[in-house]
């Protein structure tokens, strides 16, 4: 009678087994079925490492920023433990040095590439923070240079921490259920029409350069959804706000300024700061002047990814009126009195500078607070900074500057408050 039962029940339920199951195969279609789990353990071809290929490999390193990510401040170069905090905890970043046991010292090559271009290495499938969604476009000459240069660096047996994660996340088989949830890989052969300068820019921005995993607008459970291609918005590891790339947002540049701005950090439109800087510094000043060509030709070909500036109105003129004095004594003296920069742009201008025209304001918050100072670069070898006022001003001043700056240079609303200031950095109210 029990037996008769059992097999009643599972008749019933043999319709959402198999509903189950055709939707699980079919978003495991969607993102590489079974290939991407399938990690090679065979040693490959050797590879002969001569000049030509270990100087290609440097710069592939150098463009992809692999260094920013995998080196922890303060430590070995390319040791990894650098933390990144997501929303579920904290990552820390692998050693990419030649150590047999911490790093890559036993890895192949085909092992190599698998990870780079499925996110699944010999411990797992790996968290996308390590965005294997764009170097799943790398082509084989720059991941086997890449390997070669990664293997005459001076071996290191740091061992990066555990990663700090809450459950699920924890479990690294779950991230097979997000990739067939979120995961989706990008075509190799998108605008495979279109001339060479634009596919090449393209291959660094979308691929080698993962401009995305900052510049992309993130969806459901971190995910990087078409929708949000190079969209913007706040980086969380970070808390700085990164712009969209596109045509519309970046058509102050003409494409040889946005190629210099790349390479130099800075430009007649604003100076690279924060992350930005850091990835000037690092990655993009080692661009060759064809690469920052090209890179530039393709975003300005990004169709447009935000919706038009919210207009200026009478209450935003009212509510910062009282800043105007604040911006005469602290800021007109480089920025000058119209907002317009100084000294041949060493001084940026604040007329459409990001800070003042994103509709997130954090960026013109932390810029008064801490200051900053743009990369040194062979475009930008004394850079100028900008001091601090996280002890001159109080945290009303300080959301009133941030409002008065937004809204007379960059027709923003004044979304910044004192509490805010508070709340999100620490500052008193005197």
């Amino acid at each position: 009678m029990r037996s008769r039962r059992l097999a009643i029940a599972l008749l019933a339920a043999l319709p959402l087994l198999l509903l189950i199951l055709t939707i699980g195969g079919a978003l495991l279609l969607f993102q590489g079925g079974l290939e991407p789990y399938r990690v090679p353990r065979d040693a490959g071809t050797p590879i002969d490492a001569d000049t030509g290929l270990l100087a290609h490999g440097e710069y592939v390193a150098a463009i992809g920023n692999c260094a920013g990510c995998h080196t922890v401040r303060g430590g070995t170069a390319f040791a990894g433990g650098r933390p990144f905090t997501t929303p579920w905890g904290t990552i820390y970043s692998t050693n990419l040095t030649p150590d047999a046991e911490a790093g890559l010292g036993d890895w192949s090559l085909p092992e190599f590439r698998h990870a780079m271009r499925h996110g699944v290495s010999r411990d797992g499938v790996l968290y996308p923070a390590f965005p294997y969604a764009h170097f799943a476009l790398l082509d084989e000459a720059d991941i086997r240079a890449l390997f070669a240069w990664l293997r005459t660096l001076p071996a290191s047996d740091y061992r990066p921490p555990p990663n700090r994660l809450e459950f699920p996340a924890g479990w690294r088989w779950t991230q097979v259920l997000w990739r067939m949830l979120h995961y989706r890989p990008q075509n190799p052969d998108f605008g495979a029409e279109m001339p060479a300068e634009w596919r090449r820019g393209r291959y660094l921005v979308d691929g080698l350069g993962h401009c995305g995993m900052c510049h992309g607008r993130r969806g459901a459970m971190g995910s990087l959804p078409a929708s949000g291609y190079l969209a913007g918005g706040r980086i969380a590891d970070s808390g700085w706000y990164a712009p969209p790339l596109d045509g519309q947002q970046l058509a102050r540049y003409d494409a040889s300024e946005l190629a210099d701005y790349l390479r130099s950090g800075i430009s007649p439109h604003g100076s690279a700061y924060g992350p930005m800087g850091e990835v000037v510094y690092q990655s993009l000043q080692h661009l060759t002047a064809e690469d920052a060509r090209a890179v530039a030709t393709f975003l300005k070909s990004v169709p447009p990814r935000t919706p038009p500036r919210p207009a200026q109105g009478e209450a935003a003129h009212s509510f910062v009126a009282g800043a105007a004095d604040l911006y005469e004594k602290h800021c007109a003296g480089c920025h000058g009195r119209d907002g317009e920069g100084g000294k041949d742009g060493a001084w940026p201008p604040l007329v459409d500078a990001v800070a003042v025209t994103a509709p997130d304001p954090v960026n013109a918050v932390r810029m008064i607070l801490y200051g900053g100072i743009a990369p040194t670069t062979p475009g930008n070898p004394q850079p100028y900074s900008m001091p601090p006022f996280v002890e001159a001003l109080d945290s009303a001043q300080v959301a009133a500057l941030a409002n008065y700056i937004r809204v007379r240079f960059g027709g923003q609303p004044p979304l910044v408050t004192a509490e805010m200031v508070r709340a999100r950095h620490g500052i008193p109210a005197h």
